[in-house]
């Protein structure tokens, strides 16, 4: 006869099952979902204020110009910054680099920094 520390031992349970998917749905290697999710933004161009709204980010849209400006030379390849003259300036963002590049350095920034004066 076991003993009870020899029961809880044994106490494992190796199954085989098979799970419908449904008709209108497929399963999708995670590297290829992401690729298949980005495209839908491949070509468009976001301003500051859509990627504020697409990435969730709650500082005013004054901050995140800063912010982008001051790491203008790490993040070129996916933002554009043109000096449009009388201290304007136009953002043209790709969505993929920001959305990689936010979620890289999100611990990173410090969101609580005020805006320079």
């Amino acid at each position: 006869m076991l003993n009870f520390k020899e029961m809880i031992a044994m106490q494992a349970l190796k199954a085989e099952v098979t799970i419908q998917v449904p008709e209108n749905m497929v399963l999708v290697d995670k590297a290829e979902y992401i690729a298949l999710k980005e495209q839908p933004e491949l070509g468009k161009i976001w301003t500051v204020e859509d990627m504020k709204r697409e990435l969730g980010l709650r500082k005013g849209l004054g901050w995140l110009r800063w912010l982008l400006r001051r790491n203008e030379a790490e993040i070129k390849d996916w933002c554009n910054i043109s000096d449009l003259g009388s201290g304007k300036q136009r953002y043209r963002i790709k969505p993929s680099g920001a959305r990689k590049w936010f979620e890289e350095n999100a611990l990173k920034i410090d969101w609580d920094e005020p805006l320079p004066k």
